[in-house]
């Protein structure tokens, strides 16, 4: 989005911290556990409940495996997707799809409104900002759905970044440096400017390796740690 379109802030403008900023013209943002926490136990403890076998939360994020790999790399269809479960659960109590993905999205926590605000303040600030996540369509439809319906702003999830990057779309996935060659393309940013950061390190590490800056973020620090008044 030119920078002209991008949304005004009546509130101060802002800046990473001094320790962070510098060259920095982009930021590319992780989003879960960075602008939406999740809670993988919460899935895990879902799909118990309907009769499937426990599952490794590590094995479904970040580190997945099985049809859960396939999902994030857009490989497998949503009707795959349900039909690998459902093979799992016994024959006499097979889950329907609604509920199946009810499980799936369960993980997906409420979201924090100041963070978005944030990313407004940022492009009102002259920051390019845009979202590069591992993620997958029915997580995707859901959350999207779900902010969309809730956004006390009344504007869509895409409208807060330049641009918008998910794994399953484009078959790749971090810490792959495919993901982030192809992100910083069709972006047309250079890594050098181009802050990302992320609550798995190993993705951290992966975008290190192709150039750029890198932030590590973990609990109890929050996003908002991260930035500062520039007035």
């Amino acid at each position: 989005m030119p920078a002209s379109s991008r949304p005004a802030s009546p509130q101060p403008r802002l800046r990473l911290r001094a320790e962070l900023a510098d060259g920095i013209k982009n930021i590319l943002f992780d989003f879960g556990n960075v602008l939406l926490d999740i809670d993988m136990t919460r899935s895990v403890a879902a799909f118990e409940r309907l009769g499937l076998p426990p599952f490794r939360p590590e094995a479904m994020h970040p580190h997945n495996t099985g049809i859960f790999l396939q999902l994030e790399l857009g490989l497998a269809s949503e009707e795959q997707f349900v039909a690998a479960l459902q093979a799992t659960a016994p024959a006499d109590r097979k889950p329907s799809a609604r509920q199946l993905l009810d499980a799936w999205n369960a993980l997906l926590l409420p979201y924090r409104w100041e963070r978005f605000e944030l990313l407004d303040r940022l492009r009102a600030s002259g920051y390019g900002v845009f979202l590069l996540s591992n993620t997958n369509w029915p997580h995707r439809r859901h959350f999207i759905a779900q902010f969309n319906r809730e956004n006390p702003a009344g504007r869509p999830f895409e409208s807060y970044f330049d641009r918008v990057f998910y794994s399953d779309a484009m078959h790749l996935r971090k810490p792959d440096a495919g993901i982030y060659l192809e992100a910083l393309r069709q972006a047309g940013i250079e890594p050098r400017d181009t802050l990302f950061i992320d609550d798995n390190l190993h993705n951290v590490e992966g975008a290190l390796a192709v150039g750029l800056k890198g932030y590590h973020l973990a609990a109890p620090e929050t996003v908002l740690d991260l930035f500062e008044s520039a007035e």
